[in-house]
C-alpha cells in the first residue's frame, strides 16, 4: 500500500471514529450522565468539521476509492446529528408527550434532508433546508432549561424547515468569511463545553447566553447570504435574457 493510499483510508477511519463517541454518548444518556453525553456530541461535531478538509487535502476519491466517502459521511452524520440527539431529548424529558411522535417527526424530516439531491450546494457554500443541527438544539434545550412545550415547538418548526427552500451557510465551503466563521465557531465550541461543567451561576449563564450570539450571527448571515445569492442569480438570468 502506498503512503497516499494509506492516508486516504486513514481519513475514512477518522470519519468513522465518530461512531465511538456516538456509542459513548448512548451509554452516557442511558446512565443519565447528560453533560458527558453532550461532550461526546461536541466531539462528533469537531470530527465532522475537520474530516472534509482532510478528505479534500488527501483526495480520498482517488487514494481510497474502495470506500464511498460521501455515503460514509452521510451514514455517520445521520447517527451523530439525528439519532444521538433525538435519544438525548427523549431520555432527558425535553419533549412533550407523545415523545415518540415528535422524535419521529425529527427522524423523518432529517431522513428527507439527508437524501434530497439538492441538500448541499457546496460550490455556492449552502445547505438547503435546516441542516439537522439537532445536537445543537439538544444542547441549548438542556442547558437553558426551557419548558418541554418550548422545546417541542422549536423542534417542530426546525423539522418543517428541512422541507423548505431556505438555505443555511455551509461554513467549510464558504469562499468569503470562512475564517471569521471558523474562529467564531471555535470560540462558540469552547464556551459551550466549559459551560457544560460549570455549576449554575452567573459565569455559566454568561457563557450559555453569550454562545447564542454566534448561533444568531450564523442564522442571520445565512439568511442575508441566501437573499444576496438569489439576487445575483436573478440578475444573471435577466442579463442572459436581455
Amino acid at each position: 500500500m502506498t503512503i497516499a493510499k494509506a492516508r486516504g483510508y486513514l481519513v475514512h477511519l477518522y470519519t468513522t471514529s465518530t461512531l465511538l463517541f456516538v456509542v459513548l454518548g448512548i451509554q452516557f444518556i442511558l446512565e443519565g450522565r447528560y453533560p458527558l453525553a453532550l461532550l461526546a456530541m461536541a466531539i462528533t461535531l469537531v470530527i465532522d468539521a475537520t474530516d472534509g478538509a482532510l478528505a479534500r487535502m488527501y483526495q480520498i476519491e482517488h487514494t481510497a476509492p474502495g470506500i464511498d466517502g460521501a455515503l460514509l459521511d452521510n451514514v455517520v452524520d445521520f447517527v451523530s446529528y439525528v439519532f444521538l440527539p433525538v435519544l438525548f431529548m427523549m431520555h432527558a424529558g425535553l419533549l412533550l408527550p407523545p415523545v415518540t411522535l415528535f422524535a419521529t417527526v425529527v427522524a423523518f424530516s432529517s431522513a428527507y434532508g439527508f437524501s434530497r439531491t439538492s441538500a448541499k450546494m457546496a460550490d455556492e457554500g449552502f445547505f438547503v433546508g435546516f441542516p439537522s443541527y439537532w445536537n445543537v438544539v439538544a444542547f441549548y434545550s438542556f442547558l437553558l432549561g426551557l419548558p418541554a412545550a418550548a422545546n417541542t415547538a422549536l423542534v417542530v418548526v426546525l423539522a418543517l424547515l428541512a422541507f423548505a427552500d431556505v438555505r443555511f451557510l455551509y461554513v467549510s465551503r464558504l469562499r468569503r468569511h470562512r475564517t471569521l466563521h471558523l474562529l467564531l465557531s471555535g470560540a462558540w465550541g469552547v464556551a459551550c463545553i466549559v459551560a457544560l461543567f460549570l455549576e449554575p451561576g452567573p459565569w455559566r449563564a454568561a457563557l450559555i447566553y453569550g454562545s447564542l450570539g454566534y448561533a444568531a450571527f450564523y442564522t442571520v448571515h445565512s439568511l442575508v447570504a441566501d437573499v444576496q445569492a438569489r439576487r445575483r442569480t436573478a440578475s444573471s438570468v435577466d442579463a442572459d435574457v436581455s
